[in-house]
Order: C-alpha cells, then sequence, then structure tokens
C-alpha cells in the first residue's frame, strides 16, 4: 500500500498511526490465513516430490529386470587366468572343465630381403597375395602346396612409378586392407618389408605370386620362395577333458556351447581347472535393489500420510487419495500371480518375497536360490517378459505389446532356402585368361565392381570354385553391404553353384556380367545369368500362418508380433513357445500412470500448484482491497480533520471576541 501522508493538522490526531493500525486489523488476519493455506500446499508438493522420487527410484530398479538378459549371468572362473580365461553367455552349460593349452594360433609372417633404403625401388608390376593351406619342404622350410581358403579375399595390388618403392608397397599393401599387415623393419643389415596375416590359423597363410620378374623378390609360392617365413601359420589346440580342440584364434568359441575360451599362454603339460556356474549374487544383488527402493516407497508414503499420536499431528497427505491409490496398486502387484506360469513358481512369494507386518517386503535369498536351482526360466518370467521354446533349434527373439500370453504350437511345413545360381552342364573349360578373368555379379541386390580373376589354363573344379568363392565374397562392396557367397561344384550334375550365404525371398545371386561387355563369354560354365531366388520359411504358430523373412518368423493373432528365428531346416512339428510377460511390465505400466506427465502424480501436483498460484492472486487481490481501505479511511479522517480544524478556529474566535466585551473586561479588573 502507498504511504499515509496526512498528519492531522487540523486536529492533532496521529491520522497516520490510526489509519495504519486500522488497515493492519483487518490484513492480518487474511493473510495469516493465506501464510497458513500456501504453507500446507507447500508441504504437499514437498511430500509428493519426496514420494515421487522414491517411486522414480522404484523404477529404475524395476528397470534393472525389464529384460531376460538380466537373468543370464553365469560366472567363468579360471584356476589360473594368465593362462586361460573365459566369459559364459546365458545359454552356456555350467559345470567343471580341465584344459591344458598345448599350442596357441599364430599369424603367418613372411620377411623380404634387405633394402638399403626405403625409397629403394623394387620393381613394377602386380602383386596377389591369397590366403590358405599351404605344406612345406626343406630347411628352412619352403612352400611345396597350397590349398585356397575359399572365405578369405584375394588382395591384388598394382605397382607402378608412383609406389614402386619399398615404402610404397608397404603403404599400398594397408591401404588395401586386404588381409595382410605390412612393416618395414631395419635389423641392422638393411630395410626389410616384413608381411603379416592379419588372421592367425594355419588355413590363413600368405602365397604370393608376383606378374613381372622385377617384383621376383616378393614372390612366396611353390614355384618361387624368395621371401623368408619368420612365423609359422599355425592353429590353437587346447586339450578340454581329454579332448583335443582346434581353433584357428586363440578365442574358442565353438568347442563348449555358450562359452568363449581366451588361451593366453601356451602351458601343454599343465592343466587349467574352468568351472562355469551360476552368477546367483548377482541375481539376488538385483531383486534386492527391486525389495529395497519398494521399501524406500513404503516408507516415505508412510512418512507423509500417517498421524502421529504423540504429537497428534497428521502429515502433510494424511488420507490423500493419490498417495493411497499409488501404494494399494503396487502392493497388488506384489502378491499377484503371473499369467502362463503354472509350475510352482508363479508369484513373488514362491522366490521368497513376502510382506512384514509393517507393508514393507522382505527378501529371503535361501528362498530365492532355490527356486533359481529348481527353474531359473520361471524365476525370469516372474518378471521379464519371455518365450521359451521347447525345442533347440527355435530361438526366441523379441515380442510387442499385442503378444497375448500364452503356449503355442509351432510347425514348419518348409524351410527357408538360399538364392542360387546353377552353371552349365559338364563345363567345356576351366581355363580362365584375359577373355574371362573378369566378371560383375550382384548378390542379394547389391551390385559388385569388377572382379578379376587369378588367369590360370590349370585350375581344377576345386581350386576354380575357390578362386570364385574368395574373389567374389572378397569385393569390397559386397562386404560393406555385409553380403557373400559360396560356391561349389556339384559332382554329380557336373556344374558349379553359385549360392548366397543369406536366407529367404530377398537371397539372390546374379552374374551380370563375364570379360567385356556383351563378349558373352563364361567361366566355369557361369555366365551372364540370373539365378533362382530362396523361399522364405513357411511354418504356423498356434494355428495360425506365420509372416516369414528367411528363417525369421513373425506370429499373428495370438501370437502377434511374437519373433522366432529357425536355426535349422528341420521341418514339421517344432514343439511349442510358451510366452509370459512378467510383473516388470506391469509394474512398469502402474509406475508410469502415475509418473508419466499426464499422470496421477503429476495431476496432483499441478493441482496443488494452481491452488498456491490462486493463494497468490488471492494477495493481489487483498492488497488492492486494503489499498481501497486505506484510502477511504484517509479520505475520511481527513474530511474530519479539516472539520475538527473548522471547530477549533470558531471557537478560538469565539474566546476572543467575548474576551472584548464590557462585562468580559469589568469581571478582569476586579479580578486583578
Amino acid at each position: 500500500m502507498a504511504s499515509i501522508t496526512s498528519t492531522g493538522l487540523g486536529s492533532g490526531i496521529d491520522v497516520n498511526g490510526l489509519v495504519t493500525k486500522l488497515v493492519s486489523a483487518e490484513q492480518t488476519p487474511a493473510t495469516n490465513r493465506l501464510n497458513t493455506k500456501e504453507a500446507g500446499l507447500q508441504a504437499k508438493i514437498s511430500a509428493l516430490g519426496t514420494i515421487k522420487g522414491a517411486l522414480s527410484d522404484f523404477q529404475t530398479a524395476v528397470h534393472a529386470l525389464k529384460s531376460a538378459s538380466s537373468f543370464s549371468s553365469l560366472q567363468a572362473t579360471s584356476g589360473d587366468s594368465s593362462v586361460v580365461t573365459a566369459t559364459a553367455t546365458s545359454n552356456a552349460d555350467a559345470g567343471n572343465y580341465e584344459l591344458a593349452v598345448k599350442k596357441r594360433a599364430q599369424a603367418h609372417a613372411l620377411a623380404s630381403q634387405a633394402y638399403a633404403n626405403v625409397t629403394d625401388a623394387v620393381g613394377i608390376g602386380t602383386i596377389t597375395v591369397k590366403f590358405g593351406t599351404s605344406t612345406y619342404s626343406g630347411t628352412p622350410p619352403v612352400p611345396s602346396g597350397f590349398t585356397q581358403n575359399p572365405d578369405k579375399g584375394t588382395l591384388t595390388l598394382t605397382l607402378d612409378s608412383s609406389n614402386d618403392t619399398l615404402i610404397g608397397l608397404r603403404d599400398a599393401i594397408n591401404k588395401a586392407n586386404g588381409g595382410v599387415n605390412a612393416s618395414i623393419i631395419n635389423d641392422g643389415t638393411g630395410y626389410r618389408l616384413v608381411l603379416n596375416s592379419a588372421d592367425s590359423g594355419a588355413k590363413n597363410s600368405m602365397e604370393i605370386s608376383v606378374s613381372d620378374p622385377s617384383l621376383s623378390a616378393f614372390a612366396f609360392n611353390a614355384s618361387s620362395a624368395q621371401m623368408t617365413q619368420t612365423v609359422a601359420a599355425q592353429d590353437a589346440v587346447v586339450n578340454i577333458n581329454g579332448l583335443d580342440v582346434t581353433s584357428c584364434t586363440n578365442t574358442v568359441s565353438s568347442a563348449l556351447k555358450g562359452l568363449t575360451i581366451n588361451l593366453l599362454k601356451a602351458q601343454p603339460d599343465t592343466s587349467v581347472s574352468l568351472t562355469v556356474a551360476q552368477n546367483d549374487a548377482d541375481i539376488a544383488k538385483a531383486i534386492q535393489g527391486m525389495v529395497d527402493k519398494y521399501n524406500n516407497v513404503a516408507d516415505s508414503i508412510a512418512k507423509v500420510s500417517s498421524y502421529d499420536l504423540n504429537t497428534k499431528t497428521a502429515g502433510a497427505l494424511s488420507g490423500d487419495f493419490t498417495v493411497r491409490s499409488a501404494m494399494s496398486q503396487l502392493r497388488s502387484l506384489i502378491s499377484q500371480p503371473v499369467r502362463g506360469l503354472t509350475g510352482s513358481i508363479r508369484s513373488l512369494i514362491d522366490i521368497g518375497i513376502k510382506t512384514q507386518s509393517d507393508g514393507k517386503l522382505a527378501l529371503h535369498t535361501d528362498k530365492l536360490n532355490e527356486a533359481l536351482a529348481l527353474s531359473k526360466d520361471d524365476v525370469v518370467a516372474l518378471f521379464a517378459p519371455l518365450g521359451l521354446a521347447s525345442d533347440s533349434g527355435v530361438t526366441y527373439l523379441s515380442n510387442t505389446d499385442r503378444t497375448q500370453v500364452g503356449s503355442y504350437a509351432l510347425n514348419v511345413s518348409a524351410a527357408a532356402t538360399h538364392g542360387l545360381l546353377n552353371g552349365a552342364v559338364n563345363p567345356a573349360s576351366l581355363v580362365v585368361d584375359g577373355t574371362n578373368n573378369t566378371l560383375q555379379v550382384k548378390v542379394d541386390g547389391v551390385a559388385s565392381g569388377t572382379i578379376t580373376l587369378t588367369q590360370s589354363a590349370n585350375y581344377s573344379t576345386t581350386t576354380l570354385a575357390a578362386e570364385l568363392q574368395s574373389r567374389v565374397s572378397g569385393d569390397s562392396t559386397l562386404k560393406a553391404a555385409g553380403v557373400s557367397v559360396a560356391v561349389s561344384y556339384d559332382s554329380a550334375n557336373q556344374r558349379f553353384v553359385v549360392q548366397s550365404q543369406s536366407y529367404g525371398a530377398a537371397s539372390t545371386v546374379e552374374i551380370t556380367q563375364v570379360g567385356a561387355s556383351g563378349s558373352g563369354q563364361t567361366v566355369g560354365g557361369l555366365g551372364p545369368w540370373t539365378g533362382t531366388a530362396g523361399a522364405d520359411a513357411q511354418a504356423s504358430l498356434d494355428g495360425a500362418a506365420t509372416t516369414a523373412s528367411g528363417r525369421q518368423l513373425t506370429g499373428s493373432g495370438n501370437t502377434d508380433g511374437l519373433k522366432l528365428l529357425l536355426n535349422d531346416d528341420l521341418t514339421g512339428a517344432r514343439g511349442s513357445v510358451r510366452f509370459t510377460r512378467g510383473l516388470v511390465e506391469q509394474f512398469d505400466k502402474v509406475l508410469s500412470g502415475i509418473l508419466d506427465s499426464g499422470g496421477t502424480v503429476a495431476s496432483r501436483l499441478d493441482g496443488l500448484q494452481k491452488s498456491v498460484d490462486q493463494i497468490g492472486e488471492e494477495r493481489t487481490k487483498l492488497a488492492d482491497r486494503m489499498q481501497a481501505l486505506q484510502d477511504r479511511l484517509l479520505k475520511q479522517f481527513n474530511a474530519m480533520d479539516a472539520l475538527v480544524g473548522q471547530f477549533q478556529a470558531i471557537g478560538n474566535y469565539m474566546t476572543q471576541q467575548l474576551a472584548t466585551l464590557p462585562y468580559a473586561t469589568q469581571a478582569n479588573s476586579k479580578n486583578n
């Protein structure tokens, strides 16, 4: 309010003080009521904020159990981690193993002759590096035979006046990224080019041929071995429980299901124990985390909604419907059985989570461990959406909100197939020369660049198939797209077959050109033809046809959105797939309904904030009303003050006039 400027000059009354006190007497009770009301609203907002935070923490803990992978904690423990380490995935088999690392895998390495300078000329022409299995003879060993690895591409380099130096050759090899790493080492006698196969293993040794005698120093093949082998290509050999397992790398991932073994040191005469066991401690920790956060919610709600008998005060949210509803919804899920589970593990109670007398939860880990030992899958299904296939050749992938809980029979009527292209029967020639040594293909709709084959008049069906597969799969465009082919010779029908490695209707193979455009050339009976596209699998789930893409199936009807992967080509009845949703999804829906922007807590907070805003408006109205009251009182008191002033002036005047009357003069003289 504006200050009062009247001073009460007429009456001598303190108009400022009087009006201020009268306005304050009117304003103070109303202000106190608004302050009390606002404090109560702010207390509720603060309490709801505390509960919201506790619920959000609980939701985070629940999300930690949202995926089946949260329970896939298997632990592999090595008896000597300097020799062997291992990691286990969810589908590994628990067990105890004895391992002896007999050999570690080695990558092939070659060294050239010594050069005085890295800028010395090395020759002009092409260098071709192939990968495969070599045989050797003599001391030092020199190649005596070679079988190409069709799964590896072939590296062909062209040297000209721009890169015909030792350093130019090194850079060209590394830039090509063709499976060879090159470096230059000065061993004291000169600079040597050292080549290392990027992949270890006996089937990845290098065979090097050159097109010009000037490059002969880099040849390494059965006809000419000018480079020196410094490290032999070698497979790893590890003995597992008495059986020798061979691997081209020191990471063995196919010997034991779900287990990746890392071979760190060869120690053939000493075995190392390897234990694979379920890591129940991590699962219990995640479940305990959920229980703890639930209890925090219960504590927070009790603190702000209960009545204290000692102080006879109620919590800020005592009797609040939002709080009661939130806790009621959560409690109902705690005791609720999971639909689709029919065994002895159907609810949280069955794994040791029980409600105590104060409404909080307690986890009995002994009961949880018993449940995990009895049926880990059912424990997982209590929490996370899970599909379980009774057939080990079927893998559950995912689901959608539309997928219904249930157990569904799977029947495969036709397996998925590869796209393939058949060559001419009994090809007249296996010769590859300047007329047919280039080709272009299209695999799964991806067009290759120009592919160049090694010219030779001595191809066999086996070596030509390996050359074709290596060259096509090694094309940079096809590799970038993740597509590849397998080339084989069908001896029964006497023809070459080119097959896409993918499955389904999108799996296609086409040779678009051999030799010069329009030349009509063939290579090994394979010409510019379009092959036969693959076919998607055909299957039904719960009696309804699935949608297939290669080996992947997607259900419809009750199984709408359920995705499965067929891992083999078996047809007929493939058992059943059981799908359950678990409690986490239900918890998430309840918590989202409470915490989301349109949820009950947000709506309640919005309502409370509007009430706080309304109090601000009421304060403004009160201030305006008090200002009006002050102005009115000031006007009235000023009018009174003016009137009193007039009366005082008249009184003074009359006193003066009376003093001049004769009677008044005589009376004054007598008195004197």
